[in-house]
């Protein structure tokens, strides 16, 4: 790859084009109604339900990038322009979300976390209406998971210090998994973890500039089943609607109903379209 095939300091959001939801059309994003996702419920703790959330949240998105890289990419905030927003507020402006994906075979034994992948970069802006939309506890989680606070847990025989980052989530789902071409077993598997919320730790670095925060979500160390079945469907990504949003986990009884940090659909990503990123110099 020569070096005129990279790009130099992109404008961030400028890769994936905005398209109306409706419209459906490959390799672009659309906005999502938060209140689509199902989360933990009021009364979680007791009955274990989920529920529709609230229809709204902390962030919505602005752009969406996909960069092809020979190693992962990380804080990539550095090698993009980012909008220069301000505010008065105790939360960044921004928000991006970099899910660094492998490209290459996954190993059984785990020796192998580093490699040619690929990075969906997911942008957002804090909501103008976010301190009359949102739980007060709700935004005093997300400062403390900007501040990286430490939470104690009660255990036996003792106490022990948990970062709060520890309860960010991903929620995700295939919304056209009927469209897909998929065996009897994957349709299975598919309908029983599709919209599964799952943890992002420890597979998750965290970065704080001047006006955003970063959230980087290394696939590439995910557990070999996990990558195996995701390398399955690597190729059905240029045509699977994929909704993706992040969360932070309720565990007491006033963290409930859990409420939306943010999210976004990908449309059809085809990442054989994009190209590598300049990150000489950073």
């Amino acid at each position: 790859v020569s070096t005129k095939d990279f790009l130099e300091r992109p404008l961030a959001g400028s890769q994936v084009q905005l398209c109306l939801l409706e419209k459906k059309v490959l390799n672009s994003w659309s906005h999502i109604d938060p209140g689509t996702f199902r989360v933990r419920g009021s009364n979680y703790l007791r009955d274990k339900k989920k529920e529709l959330a609230q229809n709204c949240a902390a962030y919505y998105p602005f752009g969406v990038d996909v960069y092809l890289s020979p190693q992962k990419l990380h804080h990539i905030s550095r090698f993009v322009k980012l909008p220069d927003i301000q505010t008065s507020s105790k939360l960044p402006p921004l928000l991006v979300v970099n899910v660094q994906v492998p490209l290459y075979p996954a190993s059984l034994f785990q020796n192998e976390t580093d490699g040619e992948g690929m990075s969906f970069v997911l942008y957002f802006r804090l909501s103008e209406g976010y301190s009359k939309e949102l739980s007060p506890l709700f935004i005093e989680n997300i400062r403390r998971l900007v501040d990286d606070d430490v939470e104690k847990i009660k255990g036996f025989p003792m106490e022990t210090s948990i970062s709060f980052r520890e309860r960010l989530k991903i929620l995700g789902r295939v919304a056209n998994l009927e469209d897909l071409p998929l065996s009897a077993a994957e349709r299975k598997l598919m309908h029983a973890y599709n919209e599964k919320p799952v943890l992002s730790r420890p597979q998750h670095q965290f970065f704080l500039g001047d006006n955003y925060f970063e959230v980087d979500i290394d696939m590439h160390r995910f557990g070999y089943i996990s990558r195996k079945g995701f390398e399955t469907f690597l190729d059905r990504l240029k045509i699977c609607m994929l909704d993706v949003g992040l969360t932070i986990q309720g565990n007491k009884p006033e963290e409930l109903p859990e409420q939306v940090l943010c999210c976004v659909r990908l449309n059809g990503i085809d990442y054989a379209k994009y190209q590598p990123l300049m990150t000489n110099g950073a």
